[in-house]
């Protein structure tokens, strides 16, 4: 084992380095991989996927599709998804880990299924909602079990009926996964709407993938129509490197005054956050395109800026670390939901940077930073990836920021910190406790 692998189980500390400058090529989007693994299981034909990030959340949706019978081969970064020839005739167990994504999209698919389906999943994802997407699924006639509205939960379909109401409004992954099963009904899928949906740039993002492979979504003012009659066509995929990893490296160049070459960058990419570049600019970062490939150019100095940020929800950390370096206070709204993701990512993320010494005030649904100097810290993950990568970012100007339980990167981005060591960031495990 290198001393980089060995390094992904310990605390790391960040050492501080001057100006970073380099170019980078980023894994696959894991948000377009998510999706895909499922659309592609349920195709009448056979999928070949390319360019998909091998980490755990893909290695926890492979493993739960084959479970289910779906065939899933592994090629390297490339995926070949066939058709399922058997119907599954005794009870299936599923282990969805730490995945909100994978854990609400197989418990519509195995409300498809005419055996029980029991789903378990890690004591944190176990806290995570999901009794929405179960009432909504109730309303078709499926079983459900469930202790207390989250995992785990015990699924016994088939799905009956052809409409449904859905609250939306803490995660827009009940619609995406109401929307991955509607073209295997046989009357299609109505899905009336109680709310206002979260995440919308999520939804559009599933019905793009869903109008690729053949089917379409139609739109009204009650909600979602999948009309009947329509099959998944099998598809060949490229995935573009994802957006929410690139937002990082952005950062790194924006707090450091250094610049980021990021290869292959797709600005029109499915992924709000293909957007963050367009925040840095706002905050005095030059931002030029460069054919296929985007360079972003720290400033001398950070400008305090307010932005709603619900269209990129998962760059809010990677912005309110940026914030940290910025003259003036900078203002995140529209971020409520981000309370119910890995950790509670508006007080979390508060109290992480309160413990560097930055004014940092919090609500319901917002978040407003000071911009100041930073000191060292001790900072928990809260088991929460983007806490981890998006905090380690503080330790490029600021002496002794140790970010504990660091391996909880596997979830997305398991090199992580290698990608780190080749722009200039180093770290180094750290034994000693900060205080």
């Amino acid at each position: 084992m290198s001393n980089r692998q060995e390094l992904k189980s310990l605390n790391l500390s960040i050492k501080p380095c001057g100006p970073v400058k380099a170019t980078v090529t980023l894994p696959g989007s894991k948000y377009i991989a998510n999706r895909l693994l499922p659309l592609c299981a349920l195709a009448s034909t056979t999928s070949h996927i390319k360019n998909v990030v091998n980490n755990d959340d893909i290695q926890t949706a492979a493993a739960g599709l084959s479970q289910l019978g779906y065939q899933i081969q592994t090629d390297g970064n490339a995926l070949k998804i066939n058709p399922r020839q058997v119907t599954a005739m005794k009870p299936i167990d599923i282990y969805t880990a730490h995945s909100g994504t994978f854990s609400r999209f197989v418990a519509a698919i195995a409300a498809l299924e005419k055996v029980p389906v029991n789903i378990e999943c890690s004591a944190k994802m176990a806290t995570r909602p999901m009794i929405e997407l179960f009432d909504a699924l109730r309303s078709l006639s499926v079983e459900i079990d469930t202790p207390n509205g989250c995992l785990p939960a015990k699924i016994i379909g088939p799905v009956k009926g052809n409409e449904c109401r859905l609250d939306a409004s803490r995660s827009s992954q009940y619609l995406s996964a109401l929307l991955i099963i509607a073209p295997l009904l046989d009357d299609g899928l109505r899905i009336n709407l109680t709310g206002s949906v979260v995440s919308r740039a999520y939804v559009d993002m599933t019905i793009q993938l869903m109008k690729k492979m053949s089917v379409n979504v139609e739109e009204d003012e009650q909600g979602f129509y999948v009309p009947p009659g329509q099959k998944y066509q099998g598809i060949d995929f490229m995935i573009s490197p994802d957006p929410v990893s690139s937002s990082y490296f952005m950062g790194a160049a924006a707090i450091s005054g250094g610049e980021i070459l990021l290869k292959n960058f797709d600005k029109n990419s499915l992924q709000g956050e293909a957007g963050f570049y367009q925040v840095l600019e706002k905050m005095g970062c030059k931002i030029t395109f460069q054919g296929d490939d985007l360079l972003v150019e720290g400033p001398e100095r950070l400008q305090a800026i307010s932005i709603d940020m619900g269209g990129m929800p998962d760059a809010v950390q990677t912005l309110a670390v940026v914030a940290c370096f910025a003259q003036g206070i900078t203002t995140i709204t529209n971020i409520e939901h981000l309370a119910f993701k890995e950790s509670n990512r508006i007080e979390d993320t508060a109290n992480e940077l309160r413990k560097t010494g930055i004014k940092v005030e919090s609500g319901k649904d917002y978040l407003k930073i000071e911009g100041g100097i930073p000191h060292g810290a001790n900072i928990e993950t809260h088991d929460d990836h983007r806490m981890a990568m998006s905090m380690a970012l503080l330790g490029i100007k600021t002496p002794d920021i140790c970010i504990l339980d660091s391996q909880v990167v596997a979830k997305s981005f398991p090199k992580y910190w290698d990608y780190l060591a080749d722009i200039g960031i180093s770290t180094f495990p750290q034994t000693k406790s900060l205080g």
